[in-house]
């Protein structure tokens, strides 16, 4: 699991039949510093996020099966949580 912020949302008409009622949001990973690093990906959002939330992602198969309770989804990255707060080395980094 890592951890990421929401940087924009996906919009499709034809969208994978398990798929609907989940949102697809952008995602770009931090550094635990708060640092946006890497590519932006694409996430199934299990987690009810918004844009500019930090979130907690899973970059496995079995993560979407496992937080939608339905065995037969496939999603390689899925929003698993929303951060409200977390301390690295004695430091607030992101805190709403």
């Amino acid at each position: 699991m890592k951890i990421a912020r929401v940087t924009g949302t996906v919009v499709s008409t034809v969208k994978y039949e398990k798929y609907r009622g989940y949102k697809l949001l952008k995602v770009r990973h931090l550094t635990l510093e708060g640092e946006l690093t890497g590519e932006e990906l694409i996430a199934l959002d299990a987690a009810d996020a918004g844009i500019g939330d930090i979130v907690l992602v899973n970059n496995d198969g079995g993560a979407a099966q496992m937080v939608t309770g339905d065995k037969t989804l496939i999603a390689s990255v899925t929003i698993c949580g929303v951060v409200d707060c977390y301390t690295w080395q004695g430091k607030h980094v992101a805190c709403h």
